[in-house]
């Protein structure tokens, strides 16, 4: 069969975002596979499930299966892992795990808390799905799954789409397609890394919500950034005020003072729209007559710079 340059054209490569149920067959709509704590086999060996289940579908010895070295999730709440295994001890495990085979082992590539809890609530052996992935997809299935739950921070966020990016060579716009995001929102989550450790402790923390700490990537690196953000913690300041107190700390010399009560809500809702516009942080400064001023535009990266160009209507002669 012959492929025409009409048909790579029209192929659209394959989005992870769009759901792992699309990548692991009929596993997504199988009856719920309840294994309980009392349950034991004579057998050794992992056997595979009974006829009519989906493929690559065993039970697998919990002792079997090792955790996987791409999980994106850095902490795992105690009490919500407890909750989990007191529900297994009643139930029983309802969703399998997703497993790859890796030196006679079972790999995780998604279900790590289920995993841990089934192990907590003294189960021998735990349903997973047996897939076949290289160290990429395995990277990507996993990433994708703790996306979709949204239970990450976003420093675990933009850790895992800055290692998604390495480790497949891709760019920005690549993780943005692959994940289901938009390349702007893959560019600020991975800028979040630019932080200090001990602020990206204070997101992890709940200090700090994603929003403040990508306000505090617009004031000058080190002390003077710790200190404004040690300040926002303590004194429980809106995501606005810190970007204004921020921006006041860049401002040229005789620039009006960018104080909440300085930046209008014109200037605030022009900046918004052109935000939104050019799919990236616009800042308008003015002096202070109001009738000079600055855009500042940010670019991430050159995927995004070459996107800002776009939507601006400049083409490099």
């Amino acid at each position: 069969m012959s492929v025409t340059a009409q048909d790579m054209r029209t192929t659209k490569p394959r989005r992870l975002g769009r759901g792992l149920s699309s990548l692991i067959g009929d596993a997504a709509g199988h009856e719920p596979v309840q294994v309980s704590v009392n349950e034991h086999t004579e057998q050794t060996a992992a056997p595979e499930a009974s006829p009519g289940s989906p493929a690559g579908l065993r039970m697998v010895d919990v002792g079997a299966v090792v955790p996987s070295p791409y999980q994106p999730r850095r902490e795992m709440e105690p009490a919500a892992l407890a909750g989990l295994a007191a529900s297994i001890k009643r139930s029983g495990v309802m969703q399998p795990v997703i497993v790859r085979e890796v030196g006679g082992r079972y790999e995780l590539v998604a279900g790590e808390r289920r995993w841990r809890a089934a192990m907590s609530a003294g189960l021998d052996r735990v349903p997973a799905l047996v897939r076949t992935l290289s160290d990429g997809e395995s990277a990507e299935w996993a990433l994708v799954e703790n996306l979709q739950r949204e239970d990450l921070n976003p420093i675990e966020r933009a850790a895992a789409l800055r290692s998604l990016a390495e480790r497949l060579a891709i760019s920005h716009a690549e993780v943005a397609d692959r994940v289901g995001l938009e390349r702007p929102t893959v560019a600020n989550l991975i800028r979040l890394l630019d932080l200090e450790g001990e602020l990206q402790a204070m997101v992890v923390g709940g200090l700090l919500s994603g929003g403040h700490a990508r306000a505090l990537l617009a004031a000058p690196a080190g002390a003077t950034r710790m200190k404004l953000a040690e300040r926002c913690a303590r004194e429980s300041w809106s995501v606005r005020r810190l970007e204004s107190e921020a921006r006041a700390l860049v401002s040229p010399a005789g620039a009006a003072p960018h104080s909440p009560r300085a930046v209008s809500g014109e200037r605030a809702a022009l900046e918004k729209q052109l935000s939104e516009h050019l799919g990236t942080k616009v800042v308008v400064r003015t002096d202070r007559t109001g009738k000079r001023g600055t855009i500042l535009i940010d670019f991430f990266d050159l995927d995004q710079f070459e996107g800002v160009m776009t939507r601006l209507g400049f083409t490099m002669a």
